[in-house]
């Protein structure tokens, strides 16, 4: 499989306003955490069912988005260094019927909303059918995570992996989204670690997606 190596800036522990948090979490508080929050996506609904575009990939996109605003979701350790990505790629779940499986697959993301439909369109029609755990020939870096639970709503959602002490990369899950009280509602989960993000930021994160669910940008 070829690697594609992608740019990004070393942080400067001495000048990062977060260098004391980052290192009690680096040392004896080691933790991850999760919310869950309901998105309102009425109104997001209806303006994809207008376009033509799909749901799955429209959310992916708006994660992506917010995710390459803000620099706690795109940190790594790299060479022993934090570092921040300069760009960072979703990576998402497709699930496979026949084998009631799923395959783990990224998208390029370049901030264009009608570019991002057309290359997911064009990775799943060329991998989709490929039932290894990675179908693509290429792998990143820097990747944060979507999966997606269609099938069942949820009110809460946790992800536990082992050795997770470096893995800053936030992970997202949807639920089947329902209807309550003339609304839409997604059900969204998110982990992340907390060396480099708090919950000021995931707080930041859900009320910028709702604003984007509102507002949907045409690229």
């Amino acid at each position: 499989m070829k690697k594609i190596i992608p740019e990004y800036t070393p942080v400067d522990l001495s000048r990062w306003a977060r260098k004391e948090h980052f290192e009690v979490f680096q040392g004896f508080a080691q933790s991850t955490f999760n919310q869950t929050v309901l998105i309102d996506i009425t109104a997001l609904l209806k303006h994809i069912k207008e376009v033509g575009w799909k749901f799955y990939p429209t959310m992916i996109f708006l994660l992506a988005k917010i995710v390459n605003r803000h620099t706690e979701f795109r940190m790594a350790i790299k060479n022993n260094e934090l570092v921040i990505w300069n760009e960072i790629h979703p990576n998402y779940t497709i699930f496979h019927n026949e084998t009631e499986t799923f395959s783990s697959m990224w998208s390029h993301y370049d901030g264009n909303i009608q570019h991002f439909q057309d290359t997911y369109s064009e990775d799943v029609a060329r991998y989709g059918n490929n039932l290894a755990y990675w179908p693509k020939e290429e792998s990143r870096e820097n990747i944060f995570f979507i999966s997606a639970i269609p099938w069942v709503s949820f009110t809460s959602f946790n992800v536990n992996v082992a050795n997770m002490q470096n893995f800053f990369a936030p992970m997202f899950t949807l639920a089947k989204y329902y209807e309550q009280d003339g609304k839409v509602l997604l059900p969204l989960a998110v982990q992340v670690h907390h060396s480099v993000c708090d919950g000021f930021h995931v707080a930041r994160l859900f009320n910028e997606l709702q604003e984007l669910c509102n507002d949907l940008p045409h690229q």
